[in-house]
């Protein structure tokens, strides 16, 4: 499977993701962001379930979350999350984030998640393996970065 940039991924809204005004709850965006990054790890080849010694890069953490709302997603569906690496550090790597209508057309919440991997004996942060910056370094794009304030 070839992956590419933005990586994109269907999440399923339903009727538990909804408030009381029948709105996708805030949170629940950054759920679907989460989803479509193991997704996007997946399609890489980093499996959750393998062993930390022949996925190392699993061991790592989220530094932070931005995100801004848009527009609400009203009711039940599907929505479109694509997620473009934008910067891969030594140790850390910012994905950039849109949740987005079906057809692409509406967005309703942009977003960006830093991760840093971690060393498992001591929980500092470390460096990526190879394996890792050879599957992640031909997605990133550092052209689709804007901080979410511009959006």
């Amino acid at each position: 499977m070839t992956v590419r940039s933005p990586f994109r991924t269907t999440q399923r809204v339903y009727f538990d993701d909804l408030d009381a005004l029948n709105i996708l709850h805030n949170v629940r965006f950054l759920l679907f962001m989460e989803r479509a990054r193991g997704e996007l790890f997946n399609a890489l080849g980093f499996r959750w379930e393998d062993p930390v010694e022949i996925n190392p890069d699993k061991y790592h953490v989220v530094a932070s979350h931005q995100i801004r709302y848009l527009r609400p997603v009203r009711g039940e569906g599907e929505v479109l999350v694509e997620l473009t690496p934008v910067h891969l550090g030594r140790s850390s790597l910012l994905l950039s984030a849109a949740v987005r209508g079906m057809h692409g057309d509406t967005v309703f919440a942009v977003g960006e998640t830093r991760l840093v991997r971690l060393d498992p004996a001591d929980d500092r942060p470390c460096s990526w393996s190879e394996r890792f910056r050879a599957a992640m370094d031909p997605l990133v794009r550092p052209d689709q970065r804007a901080t979410i304030a511009e959006r």
